[in-house]
C-alpha cells in the first residue's frame, strides 16, 4: 500500500506541475478515468494532455489511477515534433501494480479459462525519427521493462500450464519503424491515408528472445458532413514471447467491445470501418456522433488466415478540441463475449 501511495503521489505532482506549466504555452485537456471490475473493485483517476507544450509542436500525456484494492497504474508519454524542421523524439514511462486476465491463446476462448495475473512493472521506451518528403517518417525505438508476476491459480493457471514469462522478467528490445502520414489531421482526420510498419527484436542476453512485426493502415475520406475511416491491421510475433506481449485483439483500439484483450495468438489481424457525422458545435467543442464495426481474429501464423472472424460494433461521440489537433473519444462497443466503455484521446484507427 505504501509503495502504491508513493507512485500515485509522484504522478500527482507531475500532473500538478503540468497544469501550472500549461499557462506558459499550449493547451491543457483533462479527462476523468473511472472503472470497475471484479479484480479491482472501483477505481478512478485522471488523464491529462498538454497539447503543444510551451507552444512547441507535440504533446505530453500523463495518466494515473488507483483502485479500492490499492492497485495502481501511472504513465507518461512525451512527443516533440518538427525539431529543426525534420526530427521527432518521443518516449513513454510506466509503473504500477495492476491485474489483468489471461485466457491463453486461441480464437475464441472460453470464459472458464480466465485466470488473473498481477504484475508489478516499471520501464518504458524511447524513440527518434526523421521526416522525409511526402510525409514519410523513419525512426528507431528502444524498450526496457521489468515485470514481476503472480497469479490467482484459477482458470488456465489451474491446469498447470506454463507460459513464457509467467513469473515476469526483464525485456529489452530494439525496433525500426517506417510511417507514412498523409492525413490532414492525425487526431481527427477528414481525408488522407496512414501506414505504419514496425519491426522489433529482443536484445541478446535478456530474459526473452522474440521478434514482432506489425503493419497498420487506414484511409479516410469525407462526403459532405460525413467522414468514413477504413482500417486494416496485422501483427505477428515469433520466439519466446512474453505472454503479456502475445499479439491480441480487443481493447481501446481494436475490436472495441471485446474485453480483456480476449483474442490472442502468434498472429492477430483485424479490419474495421467507422463513420462519423461532423455535427454542430456544442458548448466549446464540435460534437461528432459515430458508429463503428470491426472483424478480427488471432491464431497461429498460418491458422489465422482461415480462422473464424469475431465481430465487435458500437457507437460513440467525438468532441473536437484545439481546432482538430486533439479529439476526446467516448465509445461503447459490443461483441459476442461482452461489451465495454472506452474514453480516450485520438482516433481509434
Amino acid at each position: 500500500m505504501k509503495t502504491s501511495i508513493v507512485r500515485i503521489s509522484t504522478f500527482a505532482t507531475l500532473l500538478a506541475s503540468a497544469a501550472a506549466l500549461a499557462g506558459r504555452g499550449g493547451q491543457f485537456l483533462p479527462i476523468p478515468v473511472a472503472f470497475s471490475s471484479p479484480e479491482t473493485g472501483i477505481g478512478g483517476g485522471v488523464k491529462l494532455r498538454w497539447l503543444d507544450p510551451l507552444d512547441k509542436p507535440g504533446m505530453v500525456d500523463l495518466m494515473a489511477y488507483i483502485t479500492q484494492k490499492a492497485q495502481t497504474h501511472a504513465e507518461a508519454e512525451v512527443l516533440r515534433d518538427s525539431i529543426h524542421g525534420a526530427w521527432r523524439l518521443n518516449g513513454y514511462l510506466e509503473t504500477g501494480k495492476f491485474p489483468g486476465r489471461w485466457f491463453g491463446t486461441g480464437n475464441p476462448l472460453r470464459d472458464e479459462l480466465a485466470g488473473v495475473y498481477t504484475p508489478i512493472y516499471y520501464g518504458g521506451w524511447i524513440g527518434a525519427g526523421r521526416w522525409f518528403p511526402d510525409g514519410w517518417l523513419v525512426g528507431a525505438k528502444a524498450t526496457l521493462e521489468h515485470w514481476d508476476i503472480s497469479n490467482d491459480r484459477q482458470g488456465i493457471y489451474a491446469t498447470g500450464a506454463r507460459f513464457t514469462g509467467d513469473e515476469g522478467g526483464l525485456e529489452a528490445n530494439l525496433g525500426l519503424e517506417v510511417t507514412h502520414e498523409g492525413r490532414d489531421l492525425p487526431e481527427n482526420p477528414r481525408a488522407g491515408e496512414y501506414l505504419k510498419m514496425s519491426l522489433q527484436t529482443s536484445v541478446p542476453g535478456t530474459d526473452f528472445d522474440w521478434q514482432n512485426l506489425t503493419v497498420d493502415a487506414s484511409y479516410t475520406m469525407s462526403f459532405g458532413d460525413f467522414t468514413s475511416v477504413v482500417r486494416a491491421h496485422h501483427e505477428e510475433a515469433w520466439g519466446s514471447i512474453p505472454f503479456w506481449r502475445t499479439p491480441y485483439m480487443g481493447w481501446r483500439k481494436s475490436l472495441r467491445g471485446l474485453p480483456d484483450k480476449r483474442l490472442r495468438g502468434n498472429a492477430a489481424q483485424c479490419a474495421g470501418a467507422e463513420v462519423r457525422w461532423n455535427g454542430p458545435k456544442v458548448w466549446v467543442a464540435q460534437a461528432q456522433p459515430a458508429v463503428f464495426a470491426e472483424l478480427g481474429r488471432a491464431e497461429g501464423h498460418r491458422a489465422v488466415w482461415t480462422a473464424d472472424a469475431n465481430w465487435a460494433a458500437g457507437a460513440g461521440v467525438r468532441a473536437v478540441l484545439a481546432e482538430g489537433k486533439a479529439v476526446l473519444r467516448v465509445d461503447y462497443g459490443w461483441s459476442e463475449v461482452g461489451s465495454g466503455l472506452y474514453v480516450d484521446f485520438g482516433q481509434a484507427f
